[in-house]
């Protein structure tokens, strides 16, 4: 009998151990809070410079140290990983290369910029590159052959077809997209080495893939709370006067004004937060550009000289006001509201300690 009452009380304890909520674990909910939230890292246009290249270099570089700290989900580097004086040859591209990989290993999507392949073919560069070559090895040495695997540990991502540089992928409620949109009026200025109309060709192609991959995003992130989409170039800064590039007039024209009023139209139908992250000009801010469009974020981000450092953004389900928030990855201050262009406040946002290279 009293093998028998020591079974019941057995079974008992047993049913109150797996009856018992999971919310009552502190980690679980701590886990649940965190889903909210997603975290990632972005850069470009550097290196520009010595001190730059070794602020990136592994092991002892700042930045790179503080990128290997965080070890973000993803790291997005958005172009221009040379100052467009120096020339584009394959040792540099493949060192630059390289570098960009160990940052975040097979967790960093890069998207070429201006300096990277249109712009190689300028007089002040120490050898003239037609831009076209130059854009085919990019493709092959980050894309095609991708030895160091950039992207081997993001999950889901997948590359556009017939447009190899263009990705998108999930993390949690954000859904991300890189589009190939360099500087140079999206590569319809300044063809100098090229054959012109292939340029141009290959410009209408470069904004017929953009404009279907950016649809096919938001087609697939109904279930998101959040759209991420990273480019090189500034279309925020353009001539208005200008009209979009079309079949009779493809070079005195804008050269983002077809994408950037997509962008706008879908991030209106969207209506959950959109972020636009671009590099290529010295204004580093983080605003809303767009008062009719209130859901719709633009980050001008670090680089170009003006401001060395990487940025960490947060985007928080929680946060209506401010779903994103952008902080440096060195000196920790937000990013400025105000786009500033004028390259003498240099001084007004300069992280001076993230310049001191450590050697130990």
């Amino acid at each position: 009998m009293i093998r028998g009452m020591a079974m019941k009380v057995y079974l008992f304890l047993v049913m109150l151990i797996f009856a018992a909520p999971a919310t009552a674990n502190p980690a679980n909910d701590a886990a649940s809070a965190d889903t909210k939230t997603v975290r990632f890292v972005v850069l470009g246009d550097m290196p520009y410079s010595d001190a730059e290249y070794a602020l990136l270099e592994q092991p002892n570089g700042t930045i790179a140290k503080a990128i290997h700290a965080l070890n973000p989900p993803v790291l997005i580097h958005l172009g221009d990983f040379k100052k467009g004086r120096l020339a584009c040859n394959n040792d540099l591209f493949q060192d630059h290369y390289r570098q960009i990989a160990r940052l975040n290993p097979h967790k960093t999507v890069y998207t070429p910029g201006d300096n990277d392949w249109t712009d190689c073919d300028r007089f002040n560069t120490s050898m003239r590159y037609d831009e076209l070559e130059r854009l085919g090895y990019l493709r092959q040495l980050f894309f095609q052959q991708d030895r160091q695997q950039l992207t081997r540990d993001i999950p889901g991502l997948i590359r556009q077809e017939g447009f190899i540089e263009n990705a998108r992928w999930d993390i949690g409620l954000v859904a991300f997209t890189t589009l190939h949109i360099p500087g140079t009026n999206n590569g319809r200025r300044e063809i100098l080495r090229s054959n012109p109309d292939d340029a141009l060709n290959e410009a209408d192609r470069r904004d017929r893939m953009n404009a279907e991959w950016l649809q096919q995003r938001f087609a697939t992130a109904e279930s998101a709370q959040a759209v991420v989409i990273a480019f090189q170039a500034d279309m925020f800064d353009f001539d208005y006067e200008k009209p979009a590039c079309s079949a009779s007039n493809r070079t005195d024209c804008d050269g983002f004004r077809l994408l950037r009023d997509l962008i706008k139209d879908k991030a209106g139908q969207f209506k959950k937060p959109v972020l636009v992250i671009h590099g290529d000009t010295a204004a580093y801010c983080l605003h809303q550009p767009y008062p009719n469009i209130p859901n719709l974020w633009r980050l001008n981000a670090p680089g170009d000289y003006k401001y060395i450092d990487a940025s960490q953004i947060v985007f928080d389900a929680e946060n209506k006001d401010m779903p994103f928030t952008v902080t440096g990855l060195l000196d920790r201050k937000p990013a400025p509201a105000v786009c500033d262009d004028n390259l003498l406040s240099l001084f007004r946002y300069f992280p001076f300690h993230s310049l001191k290279i450590q050697t130990s």
